[in-house]
């Protein structure tokens, strides 16, 4: 697991993460879709109903990482 903090450029280590059930259920399909469909660059960005708030979420591995920017290569690779 990895979680960067995009507005200050820095790895994560402990998250809260507080959803409405629309969000939650939101988040469950691209989860599913994630790991149903596969394709090495997908990801999802799951917005609250304002679009003040954002969750990315993508599945990362050693067959993937190259698609991956060179931020999050080194987030994946390094935990930094």
């Amino acid at each position: 697991m990895r979680i960067l903090d995009e507005k200050n450029n820095k790895s994560v280590s402990n998250l809260t993460v507080l959803l409405e059930k629309s969000e939650a259920i939101q988040l469950i399909g691209y989860l599913e879709e994630l790991i149903l469909v596969r394709a090495k660059s997908e990801h999802y960005h799951l917005n609250n109903a304002d679009y003040t708030k954002e969750i990315t979420v993508a599945l990362y591995s050693d067959d993937n990482v190259e698609e991956f920017s060179d931020r999050y290569k080194l987030l994946i690779a390094t935990d930094e």
